[in-house]
């Protein structure tokens, strides 16, 4: 897309705070508020949904609005993610059939990477007809940037929980996938569009496991709270930096 922020290394480290945010905050809603999944993916994702109106009616495309739904996206997958994989707690009960699916972790990511590629592929198909900045193209965009965000959530938690590697072990290998996929770029052996989307698709678990490794017991141990505090800090040094350097160019 013509209007996404300049894709350089700033690019991706901010859509791994992001990332690594949205999982800490949605457990954050969903857990220590007390929401529930069922009520955390509800609001988050209805908030997500309001927020691209303004991109396709009003043309809005600062960087600042941008990050804030990537964001707000991030958040909304994580809750969605725990919604499909994850037994209902107290609060959920009271919601009758909408309560979470409880697909656990491996099918739940099968269903929702399967979910993914199918909107990937319509958007190839509606941006090929109408265009790449056609505002179709662009809610199918979020749309995939949402269902990636809670393939990272499901699949981050899958690597985590269910794997021999664990969320250090997991977030190096998954470091490893995205170094190939940068390799392959630059041999000019992958097509730009399907670097980034593979890119974006590995990104999301990275920030999971990371998350999952510096605020919980099985690593750093530090807490949703302080974890994010640390993030949203590093993510405004570079964001500024960025607008500093657009300033003077």
């Amino acid at each position: 897309m013509k209007n996404l922020p300049k894709l350089n290394l700033s690019y991706w480290t901010m859509m791994l705070i992001c990332t690594t945010m949205g999982e800490l905050i949605g457990n954050l809603l969903s857990r220590n508020f007390a929401l529930g999944y069922t009520q955390g993916a509800i609001l988050d994702v209805c908030v997500f949904a309001g927020m691209i109106f303004p991109i396709l009616f009003f043309k809005l495309t600062s960087d600042s609005f941008y990050w804030l739904l990537i964001l707000m996206g991030n958040i909304g997958g994580t809750n969605l993610a725990d919604w499909v994989t994850l037994d209902p707690l107290d609060d959920d009960k009271k919601w009758g059939m909408l309560q979470p699916l409880q697909l656990g972790t491996k099918m739940g990511s099968l269903v929702v990477m399967g979910s993914l590629l199918l909107i990937l592929v319509i958007r190839y198909f509606v941006s090929k007809k109408r265009g790449e900045e056609s505002p179709i193209s662009s809610v199918f965009y979020w749309i995939a940037i949402l269902l990636s965000s809670t393939f990272g959530t499901t699949s981050g938690d899958l690597i985590t929980n269910d794997t021999p590697l664990g969320a250090f072990g997991g977030s190096v290998f998954l470091l490893v996938l995205l170094l190939i996929v940068y390799a392959a770029l630059k041999m000019g052996r992958m097509a730009k569009s399907t670097a980034y989307w593979l890119a974006l698709v590995l990104m999301h678990p990275v920030g999971a496991t990371i998350g999952n490794y510096v605020s919980k017991p099985i690593g750093l141990n530090l807490g949703n709270v302080y974890t994010n505090i640390g993030l949203v800090i590093l993510f405004l040094m570079i964001y500024f930096n960025n607008a500093k350097r657009s300033a003077r160019t």
